[in-house]
């Protein structure tokens, strides 16, 4: 008997680990990849998968797993391949709404998410989701709807700080929200963008090299942690290594308004055609070191 309880127990570790599969990869474990731990390895797989049996529900999970990675324009792409199979699918249309708010398409992102609305995958956060989009395209009075709409005690503990800083953006700007941070945000917190945009204005040279060059260490296909690194680098004059930048970018997102009017900007800048601001200090000229700039 204890024998027999040995191998069961045996063969239920097992069970629970990842497993060969018949190319000799390794399967990651199912909840690992449905919750995006391992986002790296779990999309290897994926894509390995796809290229043997295209499915929607692959290219769903695999669309998670880039949004984990910052990766949203290849997040976009993929939600937008499984939506194309089963438009209806409430978890896809859920995912795809966040997705979708990521790349700038906020009219695409509220269609959706009033559409998981009325269905069982309709959440605070959906609620969350709406009011900032309504917030980001002026619709204030829709904004602040959804605000008292939901149930901010359902909401996930890494949400309250969101949910604190809309709140904060109903009455006021990215300005007053940026001066209300003590420190850096988390660079998963949708408020480290607030701050990058902010900073860049705010601190020291150095300083916003030594934090951006750390984001993008982390989250190295974050578009928005390479756009705040070439608008650093237009800002130090250096128009060779931001076209590099921005070269990335376009590989990896989409080219959406406030993208198409960064380039504009970056174009009159290469220039010299933007108007003349005060001159740069002598440390601030020289705070992109040649060693940085080799990692991009």
């Amino acid at each position: 008997m204890a024998v027999r309880l040995f191998f069961i127990g045996l063969f239920f570790m097992w069970s629970c680990q990842s497993s060969p599969d018949s190319k000799g990869e390794k399967i990651p474990d199912q909840g690992a990849i449905a919750t995006g731990q391992q986002a790296e390895k779990n999309i290897q797989f994926l894509t390995l998968q796809l290229e043997d049996q295209p499915s929607a529900n692959l290219y769903y999970l695999r669309a998670k797993n880039y949004l984990m990675l910052h990766a949203y324009g290849l997040a976009d792409q993929d939600v937008e391949k499984s939506l194309r199979d089963n438009p209806g699918e409430p978890a896809y249309l859920a995912l795809s709404a966040q997705i979708k708010q990521k790349v700038e398409d906020y009219s695409t992102s509220i269609d959706r998410a009033k559409l998981v609305e009325i269905t069982e995958w309709n959440s605070p956060q959906n609620s969350l989701l709406l009011a900032e989009n309504y917030f980001a395209t002026n619709q204030m009075s829709l904004g602040r709807y959804y605000l008292q709409k939901m149930n901010a005690e359902l909401l996930p503990i890494s949400d309250k700080a969101r949910l604190k800083a809309v709140k904060d953006f109903a009455v006021s700007d990215s300005v007053r929200l940026y001066t209300l941070m003590d420190t850096k945000p988390a660079d998963e917190s949708p408020l480290v963008y607030v701050f990058y945009d902010q900073a860049l204005q705010e601190l020291a040279s150095l300083r916003y090299q030594q934090l951006i060059l750390a984001s993008l260490k982390k989250y190295p296909m974050d578009p928005y942690f390479m756009r705040y690194w070439a608008r650093f680098l237009v800002k130090m004059k250096k128009y060779t290594q931001a076209a590099l930048v921005y070269k990335q970018v376009l590989k990896v997102y989409p080219k959406t308004k406030s993208l198409q009017a960064e380039l504009v900007y970056f174009d009159l800048a290469k220039q010299g055609l933007l108007p003349i601001k005060r001159a740069e200090s002598t440390s601030d000229s020289l705070a992109v070191s040649s060693d940085s700039l080799s990692q991009n």
